[in-house]
């Protein structure tokens, strides 16, 4: 419960300073992928088998050049195959991902 209420509380956070921006990361946006991602997790993780490494998020909203994926902990080849990675990111669509572990911990943002 405690996760929740860092995660929904860095969310607010975000959501007042979120002002969009280029196709280019820069660290402020790639902070507040972080954090949405995150916010994502604390919502999904308990209703959702996070074992086989899911896309969470196609988009994330304000940031919709993001995607929210689950690798393996650690990583593993198969987490590299385009199969395996969110549809949005595989298209195109999006640009960039957070990667988190079933756990919730971030693999990476980029």
């Amino acid at each position: 419960m405690r996760l929740v209420a860092i995660a929904a509380a860095a969310f607010i956070a975000w959501s007042v300073t979120a002002c969009g921006g280029g196709d280019s990361a820069s660290q402020a946006d790639r902070d507040k992928a972080v954090a949405a991602a995150r916010f994502i997790y604390a919502g999904k993780a308990s209703s959702t088998d996070l074992s086989s490494g899911p896309c969470l998020a196609e988009s994330i909203p304000s940031l919709s050049d993001w995607a929210v994926d689950i690798a393996h902990d650690p990583r593993q080849a198969v987490d590299d195959q385009p199969a395996n990675q969110c549809r949005s990111f595989r298209d195109g669509d999006t640009h960039h991902f957070v990667e988190l572990t079933p756990g919730g911990r971030l693999i990476r943002a980029q």
